[in-house]
């Protein structure tokens, strides 16, 4: 399982211009914070513990560090959890990792899934790195700790603990993986430091450290929200007042909290500084909203629909996307309590919240569609 929302594409797209932090623009914008909601205080008695392993990154630094590739030291590696979670990730075998480690060593051997060599060039600066974050590891894990609890509802608290390991050289392109544990019951996280920092290579180490923490806080939270969810009668009891949308709105009201986080601090509120993908992604929601209620009287067509909104890539490419937009929407204009709120009442009362949100004078935010409009109203207390 690899980075879940489409978002960061979306800034990298060229669809907005990145603003200044703290810009006079998200200042002035109605009921705005002046950052990013994830940096708020946490308001609830969650806990959210940060086990951080620095063992990988250290040892495989050290095998590179040599003059000559170690064959021994390398296999020794791969009895490291994070590195047998980065083997199987590539579905390669062992021998692949070892063969790309020692490509590190020899300029003209072709990696063939996972690159160390730009490792090796650059060990000096990783190795001041890993040095920073070890010296910094308690506000590094605290950071992300209140970052992840910073936008639970208050009314159930949880307790999670969440194990990241840090290394180099994942396979592909993933700046981490996440690793299910064995009985299923919750993950763990494996971040590639030279990836996940490659855009905060040239920044002060503070920024490095939020940076990380960020990447950090997403799967922090998406478990404390998972948890949270499993214990609330609002999410856990089916909501037939919301008809043939409530497995959308469900999916949407579900992703929309977590893919929050992926967004960097200098972008809310979202409603200005990525106006028109907001546009966009609440229209397909609002098309596929109008495909589930055209296709009430229509069984096929109706599963079909059902079945597409479960998949991993609607998640990505609609339902966490539009999900964060309405959230920060709700959390611009209406304020925060109003989020946590809205959060702990349920799928219904997430959109419903955010539908009161885009009805506020001057909120600048876009209205749901016709077909979820309906059904709101539908659903209201007589």
């Amino acid at each position: 399982m690899k980075t879940r929302f489409v978002l960061a594409l979306l800034l990298a797209s060229g669809c907005a211009a990145a603003p200044p932090p703290q810009s006079p623009a998200a200042a002035s914008a109605p009921g705005a914070v002046s950052r990013a909601p994830y940096d708020s205080p946490p308001v609830a008695s969650d806990t959210v513990t940060i086990a951080l392993d620095l063992d990988a990154a250290r040892k495989i630094l050290a095998l590179l560090s040599a003059p000559t590739f170690n064959p021994d030291g390398a296999r020794a590696l791969e009895s490291l959890p994070a590195v047998q979670a980065a083997i199987r990730d590539s579905k390669r075998p062992p021998d692949v990792f070892e063969h790309d480690l020692a490509a590190a060593f020899e300029d003209k051997t072709r990696v063939t899934g996972f690159d160390f060599r730009k490792i090796r060039e650059d060990r000096a600066r990783w190795e001041e790195l890993v040095a920073m974050i070890s010296g910094r590891e308690s506000e590094l894990t605290k950071l992300t700790s209140d970052r992840a609890r910073a936008l639970l509802p208050a009314d159930r608290p949880v307790s999670v603990t969440m194990a990241i390991s840090l290394t180099f050289g994942l396979p592909g392109r993933a700046d981490h993986i996440v690793v299910p544990d064995a009985n299923g019951a919750g993950w763990s996280v494996v971040v590639d430091l030279s990836r996940a920092l490659s855009d905060a290579q040239s920044s002060p180490p503070a920024e490095q450290i939020k940076h990380l923490s960020r990447l950090m806080a997403v799967e922090a939270y998406q478990r404390a929200w998972a948890e949270y969810r499993a214990g609330s009668p609002a999410w856990q009891r089916r909501d037939g007042t919301l008809g043939q949308l409530e497995s959308l709105l469900r999916r949407v009201a579900e992703a929309g909290p977590v893919a929050l986080y992926s967004v960097d601090e200098n972008f809310f509120p979202l409603a200005v500084w990525l106006r028109q993908p907001m546009r966009d992604n609440l229209d397909e929601l609002n098309r596929v909203a109008d495909r589930l209620v055209s296709a009430e009287g229509d069984l096929d067509a109706r599963m079909s629909v059902a079945a597409e909104i479960q998949k991993p890539d609607f998640t990505a490419r609609v339902a966490g996307p539009a999900g964060a937009f309405l959230a920060d929407g709700i959390i611009q204009v209406l304020g925060l309590d109003a989020y946590r709120a809205a959060l702990s009442g349920g799928p219904r009362a997430f959109f419903a919240t955010y539908e009161r949100a885009s009805e506020r004078k001057g909120s600048g935010l876009f209205p749901l569609g016709k077909a979820v409009r309906d059904q709101l109203a539908a659903a209201k207390p007589k």
